[in-house]
């Protein structure tokens, strides 16, 4: 099976909000299989420009438990948290199986 991603670009503009949503989207995350693979701002941008000053990586069971996790009623919730306190992006994609 082939796991599926959450890339999350943000620009964090209000700390204290962002601390509260984060908080809480972990919790949701776990629930579908979900764990942080990279999550900072010490970026290295080494060709070209890169859109965000803090990015987040998320790897799930498959791209199926990423919808799950996004479209999930209590995550649904905090996306206007997310929105409030950042300027951000998030993108659901495939990797590859083992057989790729």
């Amino acid at each position: 099976m082939k796991k599926g991603y959450a890339v999350v670009l943000l620009d964090v503009t209000d700390h204290r909000q962002y601390a509260e949503y984060a908080r809480r989207a972990t919790e949701i995350e776990a629930r579908h299989g979900g764990r942080a693979l990279v999550a900072g701002e010490a970026l290295e941008v080494v060709d070209g420009d890169w859109p965000a000053r803090r990015t987040v990586v998320l790897e799930f069971p498959s791209i199926e438990h990423a919808r799950a996790w996004y479209s999930d009623p209590d995550y649904r919730e905090l996306i206007p948290l997310r929105r409030d306190s950042t300027n951000s992006q998030v993108l659901l994609i495939e990797g590859f199986s083992a057989e790729d």
